[in-house]
């Protein structure tokens, strides 16, 4: 599979995991937590090992499931990345994602990401340079769903102009779709390298407030490089791994159904 194939693939996952979410909001589909585990389960039948044909980078990756309900300073997700340059050398870097979804009003037109408050992304701002909003929307007119990444620097400026909290879609414009960010975070780029913030993810059996996902990815370079995932920090007691590899499920093609998600509320 090609990187861009595997880009359209896991985009119309999210789109039916989103859809999902949104059409079982009677039983709390459409809230944060929920929707961000459906989202990342919905990748792993794409492969938790990817060679694409296109790139020399092999990745490996895992997910990890927070049991109960929880968020820490640095956002809802965390992802740590080690990216391995050869057999025998390696850096860690590190990307997190504050998830919000769209708000509604009687007649399902947008109001906004109402739960987004200034105070929130300005913390965020100051954990660490690689932090995001991952902004959840569907519309049912349209029959169309999206999940955007949003520099937490726009979002905290569009907070200070009043802007970003009750503007219906308009943070999308300032973002591009999260599984574009997600991809190159599988390349090992546009992420936070610094100490801090890396030691903060593998110290987290120390801290009380934990985010609810943890992606743990290690990427080689080129083919000299054999990807090893860090397991430092998989001592963590309160999170359950999804998917194991031999655990997969195969990777279906798409049905027309895939393009055109049925948005309703029951």
């Amino acid at each position: 599979m090609k990187y861009d194939e595997w880009l359209n693939k896991a985009n119309q996952n999210i789109i039916k995991s989103l859809a999902t979410c949104f059409n079982n909001s009677h039983l709390d589909g459409w809230s944060e937590n929920h929707i961000t585990t459906k989202v990342l389960s919905s990748l792993e039948p794409l492969g938790l090992t990817i060679d694409w044909e296109d790139r020399p980078h092999i990745v490996k990756w895992e997910g990890f499931k927070l049991k109960g309900s929880g968020e820490n300073a640095y956002g809802d997700i965390a992802i740590l990345v080690r990216v391995w340059v050869s057999k025998e050398k390696f850096f860690d870097g590190v990307a997190f994602y504050e998830a919000k979804r769209q708000y509604f009003d009687q007649w399902w037109n947008p109001l906004g990401f109402s739960s987004i408050k200034q105070c929130q992304s300005e913390r965020l701002l100051s954990s660490s340079c690689a932090s995001y909003f991952l902004l959840y929307d569907v519309d049912i007119e349209a029959k169309t769903a999206r999940s955007t990444s949003v520099s937490t620097s726009f979002v905290n400026e569009l907070s200070k102009a009043k802007l970003a909290s009750n503007s219906g879609r308009l943070l999308h414009h300032y973002g591009e779709q999260w599984v574009l960010s997600l991809g190159k975070h599988f390349l090992g780029m546009n992420l936070d390298f610094s100490p801090k913030a890396v030691n903060e993810i593998k110290t987290l059996s120390a801290t009380k407030r934990k985010p609810v996902a943890l992606i743990n990815v290690a990427v080689g370079l080129t083919n000299l490089a054999d990807p090893v995932l860090d397991h430092t920090f998989e001592n963590l007691k309160s999170y359950d791994k999804w998917l194991k590899e031999d655990e997969q499920k195969p990777d279906d093609e798409p049905t027309p159904e895939d393009d055109d998600p049925d948005f309703r509320m029951r």
